[in-house]
């Protein structure tokens, strides 16, 4: 039975992956990037692809849901999205509480009136949005298509092994549901060997680099894995135009193989 392409919303990304289409559905797509590299604008362009034709969830760390919302009408994608942003709901669940709570202990409140305040301080050991993020994505139905924009915020407030547990769950609920899952990452951040861990997980990692060329920058886009398919790895130059992310040449990067 012939595998299901889906687009990732990128024509020359696609032309670059499987059967000139895009990505198998029920693939797990890592996008690392350093800041301004575009990782966050890339998984944007990915979710509005599969408006449409899948139900399209966008979980959101950093970016408050109007600010989402203007950046999809500026290029001219489709919002009928939902967008869960997780960012928000840390801060009124969690961050708002412990600061109320530290203003309350800076005016002299004692250690039991802050108790009985009851509804401030510290809120983070009962709230987990690792796991209500994977339970989210485990109530959605084929065809889906998800985006984690990012995990930096997951690796800062949870045990990173939480965090590759939940990435796995995801990935294999995707695989048996007809999904589709894109995670962004900051490069360098994190320990070499959560992120090695990731790159492991996921089907396919795609790295975007800002170079230095002269006294110009040159936007690079690396596709560093296809599972099962090495000989694709190729570097793609590209700019950033009114639909997005453009690819505007690509090199494939040769595999050699030693004989041992």
């Amino acid at each position: 039975m012939a595998e299901k392409i889906v687009s990732t919303g990128i024509e020359r990304l696609d032309e670059a992956l499987i059967n000139g289409e895009g990505v198998v559905l029920g693939s797990s797509i890592l996008i690392e990037g350093s800041s301004g590299s575009g990782k966050e604008l890339l998984s944007k362009q990915f979710a509005s692809a599969g408006v449409g034709s899948e139900t399209v969830v966008y979980f959101s760390t950093d970016e408050t849901s109007d600010e989402l919302i203007d950046v999809f009408e500026q290029y001219r994608w489709a919002t009928d999205l939902r967008i869960v942003n997780v960012g928000t709901q840390y801060f009124e669940k969690v961050l708002s509480r412990e600061l109320q709570a530290s203003r309350f202990k800076q005016e002299g409140l004692s250690v039991s009136e802050l108790r009985n305040l009851g509804s401030y301080g510290s809120t983070s050991d009962q709230i987990n949005f690792v796991a209500d993020m994977t339970y989210e994505i485990s109530k959605l139905q084929s065809p889906f298509r998800v985006v984690i924009d990012s995990l930096d915020f997951f690796l800062q407030y949870y045990n990173p092994l939480e965090v590759l547990t939940a990435v796995r769950t995801i990935k294999e609920y995707a695989q048996a549901n007809g999904g589709t899952v894109m995670y962004t990452i900051s490069e360098g951040a994190h320990e070499h060997k959560i992120h090695s861990q990731l790159e492991a997980i996921c089907d396919l990692v795609i790295q975007l680099e800002v170079g230095r060329m002269a006294a110009e920058f040159e936007n690079r886009l690396i596709i560093k894995k296809i599972r099962n398919h090495p000989e694709k790895a190729a570097v793609m130059i590209y700019a950033v135009t009114d639909s997005g992310l453009t690819p505007e040449m690509i090199t494939r990067v040769a595999v050699s193989y030693t004989h041992l």
